[in-house]
Formats: C-alpha cells, sequence, structure tokens
C-alpha cells in the first residue's frame, strides 16, 4: 500500500474518483483476454521467481538486522552509488548496491536514485508481483517518518496521485486487450508485404519509391509497438515483453531493445535532466536548451563530458534550420547505438551493466542488416535502391520528431529531482513533458506518445488505455491546481523551434567560427 498519511490530512478525490469509476463501466465492456500471447512459458510469477533465484546466487540479499531506523537526510548523507546504493519506497530504505548491475532496467536508474524517494517512480514502471516477491530481499531498514519535517511531507497531490493509481489497477485499466495488438498486427504484416510485393514484382522506380516510403512508416509503427513492450505494457511479464521487443525492435527494425531500455528508463527517470536525461543530450548536433552552452556538461549516461567546442557552437548556431534534415536521418544513431551497445564498444565498454541476452541481441541485429541489403539489392539500378533506402529513412524520420516535441520545448534542470514533495515524481514528469492534442483517428499515427504526460506518470499503461487516462488526468490536475501541458502537433513543432532558434542565438555563431578557423581575427 501507499503511504495515505500527510501533516494537512487527506486529500478531497471526489472528481478522480467518480472519473475512475466511469472508466471501470467501460473497461468491464471491453473484450479482455486473460492469457497473454505465448512465448516460451514464462510466466510472471516464474519471472519472478527466477529473479529471486538469481539475487540468492548473487549473494544480493540484505542483512534486515544491520541497521537503525534512518530518517531521509540520513538516508540522503550516507548514500554512494558504490558503496551504500540506497532508495526510499514508502517507508523502507533499501540497498540496491549489488543489485544494480543485475536490475534488467538498467544500473543507470538505480543510481541516478540514490538516497532519494523511489516510491512512484518504482509502483508506476514495477507491477505488483515484483514489490511483493523481490523488493523485500533488498530491505535495509525502516524509514523515519516526520511529516513535519521540511523535506519529509508528502503533499497532497502525490498522496492522491498514489491513491488514483491504486484505484486505475483495481478498475482494470491496466490490463491488456489482446485483440488491440492482434489487429496491429495483422496491420504491419499487410503494410510489410506491400512493401516486398513493390520490390519483387515491378521494376517501375515510382513504384520502389512507394515502397521505401512504406517501409519507412512501418518502421515508425513497429518502433510504437517495440516502446509498449519496453515498459512491459502488452504482457506485462518482463522476459516475455522483452523477447517480443527483439524480435519488434532488433530484427524489424534495427534498434535493440537492450539499448533502448537502457536509455529510455533513465530519461522517463531523471526527464530533461541536462547531466542524466540522453534524451535531451546531443550535443555537438543541438543543444536544447542555453544550460548546455555555459560550459561542458558531463554525462552521467555517457560517463564523460559533452562535446563543447567551436564546431559544436556551430552546429548549434543552425540548429533551428537543421532541426528537421538532422530528425530524418537520426535513425542512423539508433542503428550505431545499438550496435556498440550489443558489442560493449566506445562508452558502454566503461560501464558494467548487463546486456540481457547479449547473443540474442547481436544475432537479432545481424539478421536485421541481411534482410535489409539483401531487399535493397533486389532492386534493378543503383537510383531505385538510394531512393528505396533514403525515403524509407526519411520517413521513419517523423517518429524522432514526434518524440522529441514532447520534451525539447520544455523546462530542463541540473542533477536529479525528488529532494522534496515539490519536485517529486508526480511534479517533475508534470514539467518536463508535453502532450500533443490530436482527434482520435490519428490516434494510429502517432502510436500513443502523443499521450506523454499519462505515459510518463505511467508507463506500465497498455496504449489502447491512454486516451481514457488523459481525461482521468486532466481533471486531477485541474482538482490539485497542477498545470497539464498540452499542444496540437503543428504548434508543438513551432514551438520547439522557437526554443531551438533561441538557444541557437546564443551560441558563439557560424561567424565567429569562420573567422577563427580561418585566422581572420585579430
Amino acid at each position: 500500500m501507499c503511504p495515505n498519511k500527510a501533516s494537512s490530512g487527506t486529500p478531497d478525490t471526489t472528481m478522480a474518483s467518480a472519473y475512475v469509476a466511469s472508466v471501470a463501466v467501460a473497461s468491464s465492456n471491453d473484450d479482455f483476454t486473460n492469457a497473454p500471447p505465448s512465448i516460451g512459458t514464462v510466466s510472471s510469477t516464474s519471472s519472478s521467481e527466477s529473479l529471486l533465484s538469481l539475487s540468492d546466487k548473487k549473494g544480493l540479499s540484505v542483512d534486515k538486522a544491520r541497521a537503525k531506523p534512518m530518517t531521509r537526510e540520513e538516508v540522503l548523507k550516507r548514500s554512494n552509488p558504490e558503496t551504500l546504493c540506497l532508495m526510499i519506497i514508502e517507508d523502507k530504505v533499501y540497498d540496491c548496491t549489488r543489485w544494480q548491475h543485475t536490475h534488467p532496467g538498467g544500473f543507470l536508474t538505480i543510481r541516478a536514485l540514490c538516497g532519494k524517494d523511489a516510491t512512484d517512480s518504482f509502483q508506476t514502471t514495477h507491477p505488483k508481483h515484483v514489490q511483493e516477491r523481490i523488493l523485500n530481499k533488498f530491505y535495509y531498514t525502516d524509514l523515519i517518518v516526520d511529516d513535519d519535517a521540511e523535506d519529509g511531507a508528502v503533499d497532497e497531490a502525490t498522496i492522491a496521485f498514489r491513491k488514483l493509481t491504486l484505484q486505475m489497477e483495481e478498475v482494470g485499466l491496466f490490463e491488456t486487450n489482446y485483440t488491440f495488438y492482434y489487429k496491429k498486427a495483422a496491420a504491419y504484416t499487410t503494410m510489410f508485404l506491400l512493401v516486398l510485393t513493390g520490390v519483387f514484382f515491378t521494376d517501375n522506380i515510382v513504384v520502389h519509391c512507394f515502397a521505401g516510403a512504406l517501409l519507412g512508416l512501418f518502421w515508425q509503427q513497429m518502433a510504437f509497438i517495440g516502446h509498449d513492450l519496453g515498459h512491459n505494457a502488452i504482457t506485462h511479464d518482463r522476459v516475455v515483453d522483452s523477447c517480443w521487443g527483439i524480435i519488434v525492435g532488433n530484427l524489424m527494425t534495427g534498434v535493440s531493445v537492450g539499448w533502448w531500455k537502457r536509455s529510455h528508463n533513465v530519461h522517463h527517470i531523471v526527464t530533461n535532466s541536462i547531466d542524466y536525461d540522453p534524451d535531451i543530450q546531443h550535443l555537438p548536433v543541438m543543444a536544447v536548451d542555453p544550460a548546455f552552452l555555459d560550459k561542458p556538461i558531463f554525462s552521467n549516461y555517457q560517463g564523460q563530458y559533452l562535446q563543447l567546442d567551436r564546431f559544436a557552437h556551430f552546429l548549434v548556431s543552425m540548429q533551428h534550420w537543421l532541426y528537421y534534415p538532422i530528425m530524418a536521418f537520426a535513425r542512423v544513431n539508433l542503428y550505431i547505438q545499438s550496435i556498440n551497445h550489443a558489442l560493449v564498444l566506445d562508452y558502454y565498454s566503461k560501464t558494467k551493466d548487463l546486456v540481457w541476452r547479449r547473443d540474442l541481441q547481436i544475432a537479432t541485429l545481424a539478421g536485421f542488416w541481411t534482410w535489409l541489403i539483401a531487399l535493397t539489392m533486389q532492386l534493378p539500378t543503383w537510383q531505385s535502391r538510394v531512393l528505396f533506402l533514403g525515403l524509407a529513412h526519411a520517413v521513419a524520420g517523423i517518429l524522432h520528431v514526434q518524440i522529441t516535441i514532447s520534451h525539447f520545448a520544455m523546462p530542463v534542470h541540473a542533477g536529479v529531482t525528488y529532494d522534496n514533495s515539490s519536485n517529486g515524481y508526480l511534479h517533475t514528469q508534470l514539467q518536463g513533458t508535453m502532450d500533443i492534442e490530436c482527434p482520435t483517428y490519428m490516434d494510429w499515427f502517432h502510436g500513443g506518445i502523443q499521450f506523454q504526460v499519462v505515459h510518463h506518470l505511467w508507463p506500465r499503461l497498455p496504449r489502447h488505455n491512454l486516451r481514457r487516462v488523459k481525461s482521468l488526468l486532466i481533471a486531477f490536475c485541474k482538482e490539485h491546481g497542477l498545470e497539464y501541458k498540452q499542444a496540437p502537433f503543428l504548434k508543438a513543432n513551432l514551438i520547439v523551434i522557437e526554443k531551438l532558434r533561441e538557444t541557437a542565438e546564443m551560441s558563439e555563431g557560424f561567424s565567429s567560427f569562420f573567422s577563427e578557423s580561418m585566422n581572420l581575427s585579430g
């Protein structure tokens, strides 16, 4: 259970509760399938037990009697990611020092929360069986709860958010309607077969162009499925979703689900942190905020300083013009990162994080490049091949625009928040994320990521329930005086371009770079 006490009493959640009740009625009419699609024989229970077994084998269990109760201040003061990685969940303190490098969600998520209150980030990203079967293995001591302490009181909005999450669990909003995904699978299979038809059964270059564009759309749509699987939001079984993720991500799109989890899970915990969030660390190509230009930023994700030199300033000075061209081929960087992560190259070689089923990661990435190259070579001319691949990547680049517009224009911060209730999980996600308004008939195009605020607060929520919960969240934010940010797709694009332009104007600029490089300045 979540804490439900505060110095100011229990908040009124009438509006949100009433809406949850209405959603419960709607949910009861859905065609829910009890059994997930099978892949192997691993169930949620067996996944939990395997992790428990792994913990025992590696000696990860903690002596529950070795520490006396601690205050939040003491937890923060004593915590060290290398020697004693403590985190708070509800009214208990857990030691994740040795577990962090075996953590399926990546070690960086645990290190980022070292010494912090991880209650909401843990409960919204992990199913109940993880808390019930695994969490106690890392129990360290109890937390001394002092509601009068400046950093100890939990605000009413956060308490109400935790209650709302429990209510959503109770009415089945975290349950998957598998019919939704069966339909998606049929549509995507048809889409890929049309691509093959356009390649194998005609020598018409125009048809080849359409086939390339359709392949790009296929990659975009498959990325949405991979996103759902990466968050365990389909079968809700980590192993099953990860296995499907290797097929959908690695084999069909060339983007490693293992790398994606390492990167994306950190983004969810430290959204828009200039030194932690990899999704806004794009130097030397672009800087989403002037804070990146003040001084070199040490990336805790990469374990190195972000490049900030004359060349970086030159590119940043033109980033508002380069944004769409970069997004069109940003996929190439995902290929590189996926390969580097699977082969443990570049900065991935400096860390100790686990590459889950590295053999399968490598084999399926190789499989992707095999079929893509073989398919492209079936085209009769080099012109058809270039246009086919170019259009495929340009159309797939729409995905990168869809991803970035929800965060690039939002406020940034340094370090990790979660110091107190005013910058805890709820407030951090609301501050750094924006929804994209779109009609229902365009939901297929945005793939659920138009509901970024909802998704960031409840990453395990199945995609087909996001629109329902958006209405719930808007009512919740209105009730508690919280800002819910949203904008139409085109307006969001303009907001991002304007933010990039403002930052570009604060760079050293092209003229300075040019004159210095040509030795024209005195």
